[in-house]
Parts: C-alpha cells; structure tokens; sequence
C-alpha cells in the first residue's frame, strides 16, 4: 500500500507543470508573450535561427532545428515558461539531441532560468551546461536544479552561440526533440524517503 501510494504521488508530480508541445509537432513561435505553453524562438542574425524541422525527428513528424550559418558573434535558440512552482521543488529539464554537423563550429548551452511571475522579473538562473551532441545519433541530456525562494516559474532555455573559440567557419545545426521538464515538489520527496527508509527497517 505505502509503496503504491509513493509511486501514485510521484506520478502525479510528474504530471504537472510538464512542457507543452514536447516535440515541436505544433509551430515554434516568434511573436512575444505570453510564454507558459509556448516554444518561443530567438535569434541573433539573419544567419541565424530557431524553427519546426520535418529533416529527421526522433518520434513523431517533427523535431526542432537550431543553426548558425558562418555568422561569427551571433546566437538562437528557443524556450518555453512552465508555471506553478513552489520554491523547494526539485526540477529537470532535459530532452534529445543530435547534430548533423562535423565539425560543430558553434557553442551549446542549456539551462533554466528562474523566475517571478508576478513581478515578471528573473530571480535566478543554473549556471549554462555546455554538453553537446556528439553526431548525427540522437542523445539525452539533462539538468537538475532547485527552485529558488521567490520564485514561482521556470524559464527552460536551449541555444548555441559563437562568441569566441567556437571552431573557425562557425556554424553548426543542432536538431532537438522529445524535450521535457519535471517537477517533484520537495514534500513529496521527503515523503519518498520517508518509505523507502520505512521498507528497509522491516
């Protein structure tokens, strides 16, 4: 019973505050606010950009496509705002990806931005995780944080960029899909560890 009951409640964690349009099967916008339930684009040159791709998804009919071509001290990318977050909460933020490019002349960086809703301001932010595609096989990758105090939405942001010592043509394509971000409310871990250390004194 307290078993099924944890996996019950974790389920239901999971379940919420999760990304809409997980893979890009609806259109990338690029036309503002509001951004819970949205993948927004953003660019930083005309050679640059962020849009639905049909070139090789991983599931389904569509993937994201992120490129920079020969466009040095540019950047793209796309985010989306998920809403209702408690400070204390344990989130993820993570997904597939692949490149198509050999060399990958671009610089990767993903990372969540935590912010105020009411206030409409930035609280804080993880620090950028680099990690980046190895070819054309697509990968996972992930990043866990916790919501800070004062805050009550994650901003989930992924982007390349060529700000210096990216490789000397730079550009790069990235192909994103399968994206997802979840929460699991501190509570609700603790009550995990709680039964889990409960099956273990008996």
């Amino acid at each position: 019973m307290t078993k099924t009951m944890i996996a019950m409640t974790f389920a239901s964690a999971a379940s919420a505050g999760v990304l809409v349009n997980p893979g890009f099967e609806d259109p990338i916008t690029q036309d503002g606010p509001p951004f819970v339930g949205f993948w927004e684009a953003f660019n930083g040159s005309a050679n640059s950009a962020a849009f639905n791709s049909t070139v090789m998804p991983r599931s389904g009919a569509m993937h994201a496509e992120i490129n920079i071509l020969g466009d040095d001290n540019s950047f793209a990318g796309l985010f989306q705002d998920v809403g209702g977050l408690t400070a204390g909460d344990n989130v993820t933020f993570g997904g597939w990806f692949a490149t198509p490019s050999n060399p990958l002349d671009v610089g990767v960086e993903f990372r969540i931005e935590f912010r105020d809703s009411f206030g409409d301001f930035e609280v804080a932010r993880t620090p950028n995780e680099t990690a980046a595609p190895s070819g054309s096989q697509y990968e996972p990758f992930s990043l866990n944080a916790v919501v800070p105090a004062g805050a009550d939405t994650a901003r989930v942001v992924f982007a390349i960029q060529t700000f210096g010592g990216d490789g000397p043509s730079n550009s790069g394509v990235i192909y994103l899909d399968d994206m997802n971000f979840v929460p699991t409310p501190a509570s609700l871990a603790l009550i995990g560890f709680a039964g889990l250390a409960s099956r273990r004194r008996r």
